[in-house]
């Protein structure tokens, strides 16, 4: 019956008001207190899905109608062959409507349980097991977003190999930017993952009115200012990617029986490599009749490549970072490594 009826509103191009009216509900205001809330909304839901699928289907059929029109007017057929031909076309779109309405899967024995249910609750409707989990994985989802990171620490070389640098070296310092990418990796792991790209200014000071000086011959080293300076330093730039993980200390949140999830706690430990490219290297003295700045090649390496390991605890991050290279290129000034401690903010 439901066919013959398709067939017959597809040939009169009213498919979707015939169709349609054989899933109407009255959904008016006045009868609000008397249609279950979600059964309203799925009937409503479902209403457009039909619509839509016929007046998609609607739209196809009409133009081989309008062909059916032409071969008719042209004299090729006549006019029984003519309304023989639509109605093979209406066929074919009645069943293409069929198949695509039983692909939505619209469960009518459940929206009856649904409202049966709202009757006899007086108009509260029950508890939908499968709606409120589908509604708490809404709200409660992996941890994927991208922080901003800032960092700021004290820096120093590893060892004591070179006596006049230590013995001229005053607050030495490391400034970094950027941003933080952090996944996590399943809705109950403690560990995620982090990527990034920042950017570090590492600023090496000198005392005693020292400061850094590269020769003819590209050698460097240190020299005595003959002024009275109150800057003196060297700050090289860099591009990093750092890679790693990090472990959350937080505990599992039993939301439902079927659901948990693993919030993102204050307390953590992060440890990851990283790598680098140089972006430039200056020499600032400032001082006495003296203001210079000087960019160029002072022999520090090209590239860095460490680890760092951060610690969260909870009002504050400390991080402690250490490079695998040393922070002079080809041993010409001084073959030691940079290590560096000091507190960020982004992890």
């Amino acid at each position: 019956m439901i066919k013959k009826l398709i067939v017959a509103g597809l040939l009169c191009l009213s498919a979707t008001s015939t169709y349609a009216q054989k899933f109407s509900f009255d959904l008016n205001e006045k009868n609000n207190d008397k249609i279950s809330p979600i059964v309203r909304d799925r009937i409503s839901e479902f209403t457009l899905v039909i619509r839509q699928i016929v007046q998609e289907e609607k739209s196809s059929m009409e133009k081989k109608i309008t062909e059916v029109d032409k071969e008719l007017v042209d004299g090729k057929i006549n006019a029984t062959e003519a309304t023989a031909k639509k109605e093979a076309i209406a066929n074919v779109y009645s069943n293409s409507i069929n198949d695509r309405i039983e692909e939505v899967n619209f469960n009518l024995d459940d929206i009856i349980k649904q409202q049966v249910a709202f009757s006899i609750m007086n108009g509260e409707d029950p508890v939908n097991p499968k709606t409120k989990i589908e509604d708490v994985k809404k709200r409660y989802k992996i941890t994927n977003q991208i922080n901003g990171y800032a960092s700021f620490g004290y820096m120093a070389f590893t060892g004591k190999s070179d006596d006049e640098l230590n013995k001229h070296e005053k607050f030495s310092s490391n400034l970094t930017f950027g941003l933080m990418y952090e996944r996590q990796l399943s809705i109950t792991s403690p560990v995620n993952f982090l990527t990034g790209a920042m950017f570090s200014w590492r600023t090496y000071r000198l005392d005693d009115d020292m400061m850094f000086n590269r020769d003819g011959n590209g050698n460097v080293g240190l020299v005595q200012s003959e002024k009275s300076l109150d800057k003196s330093k060297l700050r090289s730039a860099y591009f990093m990617v750092p890679v790693g993980l990090k472990y959350n200390f937080s505990k599992v949140k039993k939301v439902t029986d079927e659901f948990t999830y693993r919030p993102q706690g204050k307390y953590f430990i992060a440890a990851y490599a990283y790598g680098g490219t140089l972006l430039s290297s200056n020499n600032i003295v400032k001082g006495s009749g003296v203001r210079s700045k000087e960019r160029g090649n002072y022999n520090v390496n090209n590239f860095i490549y460490g680890a760092e390991v951060t610690v969260g605890l909870g009002f504050f991050d400390v991080f402690v970072r250490k490079d695998f290279n040393n922070y002079f290129k080809d041993n010409t000034f001084d073959n030691r490594k940079m290590i560096q401690f000091g507190i960020n903010i982004g992890l």
